[in-house]
C-alpha cells in the first residue's frame, strides 16, 4: 500500500457577493471548497452529492458554521449566506445548528433534499429554527411542483438566472405571485449576464448576485473593501 496522500489545506472559503437596489452589498454568499492534493480544487456542486450519502456532509456543514462564527465576530453587519444539508434538521443536529444562529446568518435549503429528509421532518426542524430566530432561504424551486414549494415559508426565495430563458418567463410571474401570497422575498443567484435582469426586477427581484456583478473573491476583506 502507498502512503495516504495528505491534504495540506484541505478547507478554504470563497466569498460571492450579493446586491441590492442601491447597489450595496446586501449578502455574502460564502461557498466552502475543499482543497485535495489528488484530486485538486472541489467547489460543493462537485463534491455536496457525495457527501450527502455520508456523515461527512454534516462534519463539513458545521466547520463552515464555524468559520461563520468567526467571519461574524468580524462584520456583525454583514449578512451570510450558508447552503446546509436537509440533514442538519435531524434531531440532535438541529439543536446543534439552533446554537450557530445569529440575525446575520442565512440558512439555504435546497427543497428537493428537504422533501428527500421527509416533508414532515424538514418541517418540523424549520419550524423549530424559526421560532428561536433562524433566517431561512430556500432553492431550487424551478425544479420542484408547485405544491411541494407551497409547503415552506422561508424569509427568501433564491431563484437560478441560468433556468430562465424566453419560452419559460412566465413560471417568474408564478414565483413571484406565491411569493407575495406569502411575505416572501426573491433572491437572484448566478447572474452570468445582464441580459434580461429588469425582467426580474419587474417581478420584485431586489437582490441580485452572480458573476455579472462581481466575481468571488477568496479573502473576505477584499470583497469588502477593508483589506489592509
Amino acid at each position: 500500500m502507498g502512503k495516504a496522500a495528505t491534504v495540506k489545506k484541505p478547507v478554504s472559503y470563497c466569498y460571492t457577493p450579493y446586491f441590492g437596489a442601491d447597489g450595496k452589498t446586501e449578502f455574502i454568499e460564502v461557498w466552502q471548497v475543499l482543497e485535495d492534493e489528488v484530486l485538486g480544487v472541489l467547489y460543493p456542486w462537485q463534491y455536496v452529492p457525495a457527501a450527502q450519502t455520508s456523515s461527512r456532509i454534516e462534519t463539513l456543514n458545521f466547520l463552515a458554521l464555524a468559520q461563520f462564527e468567526e467571519d461574524a465576530a468580524k462584520y456583525p453587519d454583514v449578512g451570510f449566506i450558508y447552503k446546509v444539508s436537509s440533514r442538519l434538521l435531524a434531531e440532535g443536529n438541529v439543536h446543534r445548528l439552533a446554537g450557530c444562529l445569529k440575525d446575520n446568518l442565512i440558512l439555504c435549503f435546497d427543497i428537493f433534499q428537504l422533501e428527500a429528509f421527509g416533508d414532515r421532518n424538514s418541517r418540523l426542524g424549520l419550524n423549530f429554527l424559526k421560532k428561536r430566530g433562524a433566517r431561512i432561504m430556500v432553492e431550487g424551486i424551478e425544479r420542484a411542483p408547485m405544491d411541494v414549494i407551497a409547503k415552506y415559508q422561508p424569509e427568501y426565495f433564491l431563484l437560478d438566472y441560468r433556468y430562465y430563458n424566453q419560452s419559460n418567463f412566465s413560471l417568474l410571474s408564478i414565483f413571484a405571485n406565491l411569493a407575495g401570497q406569502k411575505g416572501i422575498k426573491l433572491v437572484l443567484g448566478n447572474a452570468v449576464n445582464k441580459n434580461n435582469i429588469e425582467l426580474f426586477e419587474k417581478e420584485g427581484v431586489k437582490i441580485i448576485g452572480g458573476s455579472a456583478y462581481a466575481k468571488p473573491k477568496k479573502r473576505l476583506e477584499t470583497l469588502l473593501g477593508k483589506a489592509d
